[in-house]
C-alpha cells in the first residue's frame, strides 16, 4: 500500500506532465498501483484509500435487536423457532442462538425442578420413583 504523502506526490507528479515510467522508477512503485491510483482520483477526487467493508454484514441491524429483545422479553420462554418465525428470520438457529447469548447478553438456565414438558411425570418431594431396594 502506498503511503499518503506518496499518492500525493505521485499525483502531483502526473499533472506536472512526468511520464509514467518516470514515476514508476522514481518512487518504486508497481504500474497497477499508479493506475489504480489515478482511477481513484478521478472517480473520488482524492487520494485517501477508500474505507474497507470486511466481512459479512450482520443478519440482523440494531431495529432487529430492538425488536429481538423485546420478543424475549414479553414471553420468556419464546423458542429459538418461534423466534425465527415471528420475525422472518432467513438465519439458522444456532445463529439465533449466538445473537441472544453474544450480542443481547441473555443466558439460558435450565428449570431443574420443571418438566421438560407436560408428558413427563413429576414426583414430590418424600415419593420413592424408580427401583426401590427394600423387598415386598
Amino acid at each position: 500500500m502506498i503511503s499518503l504523502e506518496v499518492r500525493k506526490l505521485i499525483v502531483a507528479a502526473h499533472d506536472n506532465g512526468m511520464k509514467i515510467q518516470e514515476i514508476l522508477k522514481t518512487f518504486q512503485v508497481k504500474k497497477t498501483a499508479v493506475y489504480n491510483l489515478f482511477q481513484l482520483v478521478k472517480e473520488t477526487g482524492s487520494v485517501e484509500p477508500r474505507p474497507h467493508a470486511y466481512g459479512r454484514k450482520p443478519a440482523l441491524n440494531s431495529e432487529g435487536l430492538m425488536r429481538m429483545e423485546q420478543l424475549i422479553d414479553a414471553q420468556p420462554d419464546i423458542t429459538f423457532q418461534e423466534i425465527k418465525d415471528q420475525m422472518n428470520l432467513q438465519i439458522s438457529i444456532p445463529a439465533i442462538s449466538k445473537i441472544i447469548s453474544g450480542k443481547l447478553h441473555y443466558r439460558y438456565k435450565k428449570r431443574r425442578y420443571m418438566p421438560a414438558n407436560a408428558n413427563v411425570r413429576t414426583y414430590k418431594r418424600g415419593e420413592s420413583y424408580g427401583k426401590s431396594n427394600s423387598q415386598t
